[in-house]
């Protein structure tokens, strides 16, 4: 293995760019492959970014849901395995075969990934690909 993929939403590209993939809260960055699409179909089973929360009146009574912002684009970046340290770098299982592509493979890195071992690969449009 010498690359792997890291997709995320165009709104965040340009942190990564500048601080690099930082661990969630989880305490890992999450990576897949071996191809791009696969780890599009992480972020594409999301179904769009999570932006908090806004109140909604149903019925006269006020209910507090998930604001959810739909995106045309997955930008995927590219990671040379060879530049991380490998003792961080884990598989996760975390994916079902029912909804991910088949060979789709994931792993977990418990640490950042620096800008400068970041490759801004591709950016898949998903105008169309919605039905």
């Amino acid at each position: 293995m010498a690359e792997i993929f890291h997709a995320t939403w165009p709104s965040r590209v340009n942190d990564i760019l500048d601080e690099g993939l930082k661990p969630g809260m989880d305490g890992c960055v999450y990576l897949a492959g071996p191809l791009p699409a696969h780890a599009a179909t992480f972020v594409a089973l999301r179904g769009g970014e999570f932006d908090g929360y806004e109140e909604i009146e149903i019925d006269g009574k006020t209910e507090r849901f998930p604001k959810i912002i739909q995106h045309d684009k997955i930008v995927v970046f590219s990671v040379d395995t060879n530049d991380l340290d490998p003792e961080l770098l884990h598989e996760s299982f975390d994916h079902s075969p029912t909804f991910f592509p088949e060979g789709t493979e994931s792993w977990f890195y418990n640490g950042l990934i620096d800008p400068e071992d970041l490759q801004l690969a591709y950016e898949i449009d998903m105008v169309g690909v919605r039905s």
